[in-house]
Formats: structure tokens, C-alpha cells, sequence
């Protein structure tokens, strides 16, 4: 059996490359140098005894300890990728893509000749019409789909069988040659063009040493093109599209319009590309899907420039930013609809920014499996949760439908857009001086834009919880058609316990209930508690004990011109104790916020930005303690 330089082979199943043919130092006779499909099934990386007689292409991808992506294009860094074997090796025997067909699918057995099927020791199955499908089957008769994964199939350009492939196979639209023995384009080629109605093609895990390039120096021929292919998946393959294995610089699919000029699906995962070169592809292109490759940007996909992708998949693609240059981002990816992020190292919000400012059309989103959101705080510190995360990122995308395969619905833009807003407002609240809140609203790229749909929020000074006036660093007050005006902040108290929030005026008092049993750690306010806001209006503590020289003014006689001074400091000195004794029997006027859904607002005067909430027990003569047990 001859052999050449990338052959594949099949050992005992398992694939691998011919990169090496001749003696090893050490070993009489002619060795074989191969690299396993499977990086973990060789002895050594191409080095023997310290002497380097190939290099393998897998380059697996190390993480510094700076979270840096490190390659090595070209050069394995697994240490067992490849293995020296003797020429004689009982390899598995290559098929033809018919043999391979028929073995699967038309099998010449009769259906009577198998062995019956026993329901219990008294009853058996009987078969009816199996035989009349599988002598159907046998002639391939409505067949659309054909999987021919790991069959090893070898398949020879100009072999007169293949001229019954296309016989055979006509009404074939799907193919599924993945894990074979192809090793160039030319033959996978020479194959699906003989499939008249074939749409899909999957050649996965073919590791082809001339990717989907034409040499420079040949002639292109039309015979070679699939012009009825739609969808392409070419995942696995470890090598550059345009011809070189393991290089550093940018991936070519300039050639890709001329092999398959219809296509509008490409599957390019896991081949460790770094770069797409800036160059045409076919524009009946709407999905790319290019997951598990080594990029770390977006704009690294340059191909995407005055191309009809509407699509982007890029899982797993170590990506942590959009672009290096905004106009280069801008001309690449205004184009994208949908976009598939889940599972790189994103960890910055500038990230998101730099989706809305590069991606106007923007609708599908899916970021999950980021570390963006493991570490998540607010201005404060705070920590926020996956959940805060969410509202975040839609909040910062004003054109996104679907976040995480989860529909925005109006009221979730509302919320979101408002709370985000809230958090910038706390965020310039803690800056001390013009530039920092420049610096703020630069991070924030939508400030302006929900100021003028919701209008300016107030800026809350952390350590009073009190707007700032004009004179703390020329903040003014929030005008009385903005989001603060619809804002108030309620100061909860039950004996020694104090906690606050700040709610919309039109949060009902069973939502108030919710809050005020939860900061209590009550699963629910208990019957016997009740909500009183204390208001401004002073009313009498006893009215039946008030003293009567206060129930009406002093007597006062207008003729009297006594100057003398003693009798006028006693006289005053009574009005002060008389006015002490009356401010000592007023007291703020309470009003119970029974159950319901009436907007707390409803019970606050116009304007009134805080107020305050006592809960009292009820019914009890001592107080009930709140349980901290869930």
C-alpha cells in the first residue's frame, strides 16, 4: 500500500494524519510519523529522543496568568498528539462512498431470515410490511437524508462507479460525510457535485490539506463548484481554509464564492482560526457560525465587511472585546441581526456599549457563561445578582428583542431602562468633581438618551439620603416631571430596627407589606401588624386631660400700662412654660396604610420626597420580635 504526506488512515477506529514517511534514529526500517485525531491517544509530539521530525498542526489553547490567550500556530502543545508506527499496521479497510451506502442503508438481508421478536415466553411479534420497507430501502427510494459518519470512506476522483452515485442518490438532499478519509477538497468535491439535489453538506472532522482553496497557479474549474449547496459545515478540520496548516495570520474565504456561490450557511467550528481576512464572500451569506475558534475580537472576522451576514455565532471564542478601531467595527459588523457570545471572556460593560455603538440593528443577543456577571456590583459595592445583570445589559441595547433566548417585553424595557438609569444617577451621586461625572457618562453611553425619554433623576448623596441643592457642585433639584418626582424614599421603623427603600409613589401597600416583612425576614407581615405613616399635621395626645389654662388665650387687660419689668418676665416666663406643656401634648398625626392597592402616593403631600413608616403591634402588650428563621 503506498503512502503519502497527509494521508489519513484509520487504525482500529480511531483516525490520524500521515505527517512523516522514513527512518527514526535508533530503529531499522521505514516508520510512519502520525498525528491522532484524538491529541491524547500518541507517545510524543512529532520528538523523539530529542531529535524533531514533524510538527503536528493541533494547538491547544493555554491561559496566562493574566486571563491572556496564548497560541502556538502550528505546533501542538499537547504532548501526545503523535505516534511512530511500522507501515505493516493492520489498518481498517478503506470504503468507497457506495460500499459505505449500501452497507448502511441497502442491506441485501432478508427480513424473514431474522430472529423473531419475543414479547413473553408465549407470545412473539409478528412483523408486517417490514419486508416491503426494506426492499424500498435497498433501492434507496425516498431518502432525502444519508449519515455516513465514520465509515471510512476514501473516496477516488475518476472512478467509474462513482458514475451510479448520482443514480442512487438523486433525491438525496442531505449528506453527512464527517470523520472520513477525505484529505482534499477535490474529493468531497468531485462527490456532492454528483448529488443533483443536495442542500446540506457536512464534512466535519476531515482534516483537508488543501482547505477550500484552488492553487494560484491552476486553472479554476466550474466542474468543481456546488452550485445547489446551501449549508456547509466544515467543523474540525484544524487547518486554514486557504491551504496552509497552522498559520498565524488571517484565514482566507476568498475562494469560498467561487466553490459554493449559493451558500447561505457556513459551520466553521473548532479549527483554530485567529483571524478572517477581510475578503468577499458569497452575499447569499445570511449565518456564520465560527464557535470554538481562537479569536478575541469581533472585528477579527473581517469578512463580515459588505457582506449580507445577518447571524454570527461565536461560542467558546476566548473573544473579549469588539473592535480596536471603531470605524473598522462599524463598516464590519452594522450589518449583524443576531449574536451569539455565550461562553468567551467577557468581563467589561464597555463590551455591551461598543455592541450598540457597532450593531444598530442588533435584535438577539445570548451572553450567558461570561464572567461579566459572576462579580457583578453596583456604584456602592453592592452586589448584584444574575438578574440585575440581565436588566443591565438589555437596558444598554435600545434595539435588542430577545436577551438569552428570552423575549423583552415592554414592561421589562421599562423597568430595566429605569433601573439602569437609577444606578447612573448613584454612580454621578458619589463623583466629586467635573470630570469624574464626565468619566461616568462616558461608561454610560445611553445617559443622554433615557434622560430625555424619562427624564433627569435625582442625585442622592449617600450619606444624608437628601436631594443636593443647586450649590453642591451646581446639581440641581430633579424637575417636577421626572422619574425622581415619581420617586420617594420611606423610612421604615419597629421598635429599634430602622431600614429604608426607595419606591415609585405609585407602589401599592401590599407591595410595601412585601418589603417590609421581607427586610424583617417574615415570609409575611403577621395580622397583627400594621402600617401608620407618621405625617406632618400635629394633632392633641389626650384632649380630655389638656390643661385648662390652655384651652383658650390668656387673659389680657388693654388698659394696663404697668412698666414694671418684674411683672412682665413672670408673665413671659408662664406663656413658655404654657407653649412647653402644649408642644409636649401635640404629636404627629398618624395614618394606617391598610392593606390594598392604593399607591403609597395617595397618602403623600405633592412633592414630598421622603416619609416616614412605623410598623406597630397590635393587640400585644410587649413586642413581637421578628423571627430570623426561613
Amino acid at each position: 500500500m503506498p503512502y503519502h504526506i497527509g494521508q489519513r488512515l484509520s487504525l482500529k477506529g480511531q483516525l490520524c494524519t500521515i505527517r512523516y514517511i522514513g527512518p527514526v534514529a535508533d530503529k531499522p526500517g521505514e516508520w510512519l510519523g502520525v498525528e491522532w485525531d484524538d491529541s491524547a491517544r500518541g507517545k510524543h509530539n512529532g520528538t523523539h529522543n530529542n531529535i524533531s521530525y514533524f510538527t503536528c498542526t493541533y494547538s491547544f489553547p493555554q491561559i496566562n496568568d493574566t486571563q491572556t490567550l496564548i497560541l502556538t500556530p502550528g505546533r501542538s502543545t499537547s504532548p501526545t498528539p503523535a505516534s511512530f508506527l511500522r507501515p505493516n499496521q493492520p489498518w481498517d479497510e478503506p470504503r468507497s462512498f457506495l460500499g459505505a451506502l449500501r452497507e448502511k442503508y441497502a442491506s441485501q438481508d432478508d427480513p424473514s431470515d431474522h430472529e423473531a421478536i419475543q414479547i413473553s415466553a408465549h407470545k412473539q411479534a409478528e412483523e408486517i410490511g417490514f419486508d416491503k420497507f426494506a426492499r424500498r430501502q435497498a433501492e434507496l427510494r425516498g431518502i432525502r437524508t444519508v449519515v455516513l459518519d465514520r465509515m471510512c470512506i476514501q473516496h477516488c476522483v475518476g472512478d467509474p462507479e462513482n458514475a451510479e452515485i448520482g443514480t442512487l442518490c438523486e433525491g438525496v438532499a442531505d449528506l453527512d460525510v464527517s470523520n472520513n478519509l477525505f484529505d482534499r477538497w477535490s474529493q468531497v468535491a468531485d462527490l456532492a457535485r454528483r448529488l443533483p439535489n443536495l442542500r446540506s453538506l457536512t464534512v466535519d472532522g476531515n482534516r483537508l490539506s488543501s482547505g477550500l482553496s484552488i492553487d494560484e497557479d491552476s486553472a479554476y474549474q466550474k466542474s468543481e463548484a456546488l452550485p445547489g449547496v446551501r449549508w456547509l459545515s466544515i467543523s474540525n478540520a484544524l487547518r486554514s481554509v486557504s491551504g496552509e496548516a497552522g498559520q498565524s495570520h488571517a484565514v482566507s474565504l476568498r475562494r469560498l464564492s467561487l466553490r459554493v456561490p449559493d451558500l447561505e450557511t457556513l459551520v466553521a467550528c473548532n479549527n483554530e482560526w485567529e483571524e478572517v481576512a477581510m475578503q468577499a464572500i458569497p452575499m447569499t451569506m445570511k449565518t456564520l457560525d465560527l464557535s470554538g475558534n481562537f479569536f478575541q475580537k469581533l472585528t477579527d472576522i473581517g469578512c463580515l465587511a459588505g457582506s449580507k451576514v445577518e447571524t454570527l455565532i461565536l461560542k467558546n471564542c476566548h473573544i473579549n472585546s469588539v473592535y480596536t478601531n471603531v470605524q473598522t467595527a462599524q463598516n464590519v459588523l452594522s450589518g449583524i441581526l443576531e449574536l451569539d457570545v455565550r461562553g468567551n471572556t467577557i468581563d467589561s460593560w464597555s463590551f455591551i456599549n461598543d455592541l450598540a455603538a457597532t450593531m444598530p440593528n442588533l435584535q438577539h443577543l445570548r451572553t450567558a457563561n461570561n464572567p461579566l456577571y459572576a462579580n457583578l456590583r453596583s456604584a456602592e459595592g453592592k452586589l448584584l445578582t444574575p438578574e440585575d445583570g440581565y436588566m443591565l445589559t438589555l437596558a444598554r441595547l435600545p434595539t435588542l428583542q430577545t436577551l438569552n433566548y428570552s423575549k423583552i417585553t415592554d414592561k421589562e424595557r421599562l423597568n430595566a431602562e429605569t433601573y439602569y438609569l437609577n444606578q447612573i444617577a448613584l454612580e454621578l451621586s458619589l463623583t466629586t468633581s467635573p470630570d469624574e461625572r464626565k468619566g461616568v457618562k462616558a461608561r454610560h453611553p445611553r445617559w443622554q438618551a433615557l434622560c430625555e425619554e424619562y427624564g433627569e433623576p435625582a442625585f442622592l448623596s449617600t450619606t444624608t439620603s437628601k436631594p443636593l441643592t443647586p450649590n453642591d457642585d451646581d446639581i440641581s433639584r430633579p424637575d417636577p416631571n421626572t422619574l425622581a418626582a415619581r420617586m420617594v424614599t420611606l423610612h421604615f421603623r419597629v421598635g429599634s430596627i430602622t431600614f429604608s427603600h426607595t419606591v415609585p409613589r405609585s407602589t401599592t401597600i401590599y407591595a410595601l407589606s412585601a418589603l417590609a416583612a421581607k427586610a424583617l425576614r417574615f415570609r409575611y407581615l403577621p395580622p397583627q401588624c400594621r402600617l401608620m405613616l407618621q405625617t406632618a399635621e400635629q394633632v392633641v395626645r389626650f384632649p380630655s386631660e389638656l390643661p385648662k389654662e390652655v384651652e383658650g388665650p390668656g387673659w389680657w387687660d388693654s388698659g394696663s400700662d404697668s412698666s414694671d419689668e418684674d411683672g412682665e418676665e413672670e408673665e413671659m416666663s408662664g406663656e413658655k412654660a404654657r407653649a412647653r406643656r402644649v408642644k409636649e401634648d401635640l404629636m404627629g398625626k398618624e395614618v394606617e396604610l391598610g392593606p390594598g392597592v392604593r399607591g403609597i402616593g395617595t397618602f403623600l403631600e405633592e412633592g414630598q420626597r421622603e416619609a416616614e413608616v412605623v410598623v406597630k403591634i397590635m393587640g400585644r402588650p410587649r413586642e413581637v420580635k421578628p423571627s430570623y428563621e426561613h
